[in-house]
Order: C-alpha cells, then structure tokens, then sequence
C-alpha cells in the first residue's frame, strides 16, 4: 500500500492549541496516581491499594505447572480491582481457562476480595492491609470442589538495605477438607525482596510456605524468581519461574504476566 502526505489534512499548526488543552489535564491526572503497586508476580500481596476512581488489571497470561510427569496449562487469570476510596479497593480474580493434560479443562473458582491500607498507602517507610476475600464455586468439574471458602490475607512492606524493597506476608485460608467432613485452616507465609536493575527494570526474590492442617496433607515449600519491566508508569510486564523445593510441591511452573493501570 502506497502512502502520500496531503496538504490539506486536518492535523495543522492551528490544531496543537486544541490538542494541548485535550491532552494536558489526562497527562496530570496519570501524574497524581500513585505508582503502580502490583499483587503480582510474587506470591506477597501488595498492602498498597487501587486510586480511588480509577481501575487496575492484573493479568497472568499464561502459566505451565509441571509436577512430576504432568503439565498444567493455565491461561488468563486475570486480577481487575476498582479503587472504592483512597484506601480501600476491590478486586474480582478470574481464572478464565486450565488445562490439566488426561484431566479436566475450563474456567476455576472466582475470588472476590477487598483490600484496606491501614496506614503506608501514600508515605512512610512502611505500609499495612487487610485483604478478607471470598472463593466462589464457580469452575468447571474436577477444577474446583463447588464450596464457598474464605480467609484473610495480611501485608507488611518496608524498606530494606542497599534500597531493597521487601514484604512480608501471612495469611489464613479456611478451606474445605477431601473427605468433605468439614473445614481446616490453611497457614501461607512469604516473604519477598525486590530491587531495581534499570530506571524500568527490576528482579525479585522469594520464599513461600504453605501449610495445610487437613490430615496427611505436607507442607508446601517454594523459591520464585522473576524480573519486571515498566513499560510506562501505570504499565508492567514481568516474568520468572516458581520453584518447588520438597516433594509436596508442584516441581516448576514458569510464567508471563502484565498489569495496567487507567
């Protein structure tokens, strides 16, 4: 296709005051958000909450659990919060699509969660949130046990040495039992650090335990690693792997991820 410039197209020098005034009050209001605080890639949560007002997605686009000689394919799993007020938000999680090869396929259980920052959100050198949610029985067969489930999930972020950033994490899931007889308390504890490499750049490390008191259950123990790329400040892409490091844990599962901010 061959392309020309016209004299007399609409875009003018008496086009820039126009634009100028279109453009000049999106641009401030992208500068008074805070800066993009993500529940994602690491397994910690962000106790740093959505801008009231405004909308933020959080998507993993694909990930592959591979445990023993089986592999997992899940895709779309997708975080979309809504800022309720400059310390609370509210986030719907979806997990749109899974595979389990020689197993089932579709769409897995819903959360919906609430976020509240007690203090931290806008300054400090530390921050502080409380995140109930509820697991809805919304997944296709196998995928899900069809019960509501629940918990609390617990944030810490501080500052650490040579400008690490770091969080900590415990939460309590309330969940079903196999045998179906009643309920037990699932224990998960992490902790994360994170450091710039570039201006946009940056790498993440941590350490995940979960603990399940059903009978027989082990506990669960991971290291993930990963990188983050800002691509504009209310954009970020990132990637990296989860690593199982005792025989209870899924052995590996690698993944990509992006989040966005409006």
């Amino acid at each position: 296709m061959k392309f020309q410039l016209i004299s007399e197209a609409p875009f003018t020098r008496a086009s820039l005051p126009f634009l100028s005034a279109l453009l000049t009050p999106l641009l401030a209001q992208a500068a008074e958000l805070r800066p993009l605080s993500t529940d994602r890639p690491d397994t910690t949560e962000s106790p740093f909450t959505v801008d009231a007002g405004h909308f933020q997605f959080e998507l993993e686009i694909a990930n592959i659990e591979h445990d023993g000689g089986s592999k997992t394919y899940n895709f779309i799993e997708m975080n979309a919060k809504i800022g309720l007020s400059s310390s609370t938000d509210l986030q719907l999680v979806l997990p749109i699509f899974s595979h389990q090869e020689g197993g089932e396929e579709g769409f897995g259980d819903a959360e919906l969660r609430l976020k509240h920052n007690l203090w931290g959100n806008d300054e400090g050198a530390t921050a502080f949130a409380l995140m109930p949610f509820l697991k809805l029985p919304t997944a296709n067969g196998n995928l899900g046990n069809g019960e509501i489930e629940g918990g609390l999930i617990i944030p810490l972020s501080f500052q650490g040495p040579a400008d690490w950033s770091c969080a900590v994490m415990t939460a309590v899931d309330i969940s079903l039992d196999d045998d179906g007889s009643g309920y037990h308390p699932v224990f998960i504890n992490s902790a994360t650090a994170s450091h710039g490499i570039t201006e946009t750049t940056g790498i993440f490390l941590e350490l995940v335990s979960i603990l399940s008191t059903d009978d027989g259950a082990g506990e669960e123990a991971y290291f993930n690693t990963g990188c983050t790329w800002a691509i504009t400040q209310t954009m970020q892409l990132d990637g990296g792997v989860r690593l199982g490091l005792n025989s209870a844990s899924t052995d590996f599962t690698p993944f990509l991820g992006f989040s966005v901010e409006y």
